[in-house]
């Protein structure tokens, strides 16, 4: 596992594609627009997205982190493939604890997997 290290560094992070950085730069900017007061923290070696009363570390809206091929949400616990159906023709999967997403998915429904992740997540840690 990669050590943590402070969370703008994802962001520049030399051993990622321009394009990869790009899509991580959008996701934090989708993110910022739907849940205004996101706290942003490194957790498990991952930026993570909280809620702003989130007191633990497994309260998050999502970690991310950028793969070879996708771009996985992890801390998705429970979620199904029945909640992404929508975009599974374009790629989008759910495994255990996370959900992969390609990175030439369209922004509008980037933007719409991310508010249902981070709906779930809320609902599921009972915070706003």
């Amino acid at each position: 596992m990669e050590k943590a290290k402070p969370f703008e560094d994802y962001f520049s992070d030399p051993k990622l594609s321009a394009d990869k950085l790009e899509r991580l730069a959008l996701v934090r900017k989708l993110v910022h627009e739907i849940y205004p007061s996101v706290k942003e923290q490194v957790s498990y070696a991952m930026p993570g997205f909280y809620p702003k009363d989130a007191t633990k570390a497994n309260q998050q809206l999502f970690l991310m982190q950028a793969a070879k091929g996708w771009l996985g949400l992890y801390g998705t616990f429970g979620m199904t493939p029945e909640d992404v159906a929508p975009y599974a023709a374009a790629g989008v999967t759910v495994g255990k604890g996370n959900v992969h997403i390609p990175y030439d998915l369209p922004e509008d429904d980037l933007r719409q997997v991310l508010q249902k992740v981070i709906d779930y997540n809320l609902a599921r840690t009972g915070l706003e």
